[in-house]
């Protein structure tokens, strides 16, 4: 069976999600990731509506996984972040931290 992990965090750190998407997939990891990187600018289709559609998204891949991975490239958590941690917390999902080293838990 497959632990099921989450990533969150702005997704105008692309890159770094694609990174971590990869190493955890490698360790066997069934990995959630942003289904579109909206806040990177690169899709210029997202607005406020979508916007509330891929957040509530979010939130229902963290009731759907185990463990949830912050993407704080540099610490930056914003206001989505920071509220999907909070809903993380309330399900009491483990949250663990990229800019902490915390991957190295997995």
């Amino acid at each position: 069976m497959y632990v099921v992990v989450v990533l969150i965090g702005s997704t105008r750190f692309k890159d770094v999600f694609r990174k971590v998407e990869e190493e955890l997939s490698l360790k066997g990891y069934l990995v959630f990731t942003p289904s579109v990187y909206s806040q990177s600018g690169a899709n210029p289709k997202c607005g406020v509506e979508i916007k509330k559609i891929l957040d509530k998204a979010a939130k229902m891949k963290i009731a759907r996984s185990e463990i949830v991975v912050v993407i704080d490239e540099d610490g930056y958590i914003g206001e989505s972040t920071n509220d999907q941690i909070a809903f993380a917390n309330l399900l009491n999902k483990p949250v663990l931290y990229y800019s902490k080293g915390d991957l190295e838990k997995l």
